[in-house]
């Protein structure tokens, strides 16, 4: 019972202790000070030239619009419209870039895989993505069929 007391006295303490300081305005010569770790106080240089505080100019409409999925590209990492470019090059893949990965866009990963000796999970992961990304620019009629 009494450590009970004794800690509720000391948490009143330091409440009023915490408001105090929290009421209390700092000046511009405390506001100036750094207290190193050693635990002596240090009194900063005043800057000859007073520069004001630059702030971007942000609207609500720019934090708030969405970004579209085809431009943000992730280093390495390919978009949806990356893998289908890849698949239709390399002679798999018949339907439409719409950036969107369906049962056609898997079934073609699979096969990709496959064929180069991949696990054919249909998710392509780096090792997958390493192969596709070479028939990234290429042509679906140049293909040969030489997968490795």
């Amino acid at each position: 019972m009494k450590k009970i007391v004794f800690l509720m006295i000391f948490v009143l303490i330091f409440s009023i202790s915490c408001a105090k300081k929290a009421e209390k305005p700092q000046t511009e010569a405390e506001s100036e000070m750094i207290m190193p770790e050693g635990g002596s106080v240090l009194e900063t240089q005043p800057s000859s030239a007073t520069q004001a505080p630059v702030t971007p100019a942000v609207t609500k409409d720019v934090l708030t619009s969405p970004i579209p999925a085809a431009t943000v590209t992730v280093p390495g990492k390919p978009t949806a419209e990356d893998i289908q470019k890849a698949l239709k090059g390399a002679g798999l893949y018949s339907g439409s870039i719409d950036g969107k990965i369906g049962p056609k866009t898997k079934k073609a990963i699979e096969e990709f895989q496959s064929k180069n000796g991949l696990t054919a999970d249909g998710k392509v992961g780096p090792k997958t993505w390493e192969k596709l990304k070479s028939y990234l620019t290429q042509d679906a009629s140049a293909v040969t069929g030489n997968f490795q």
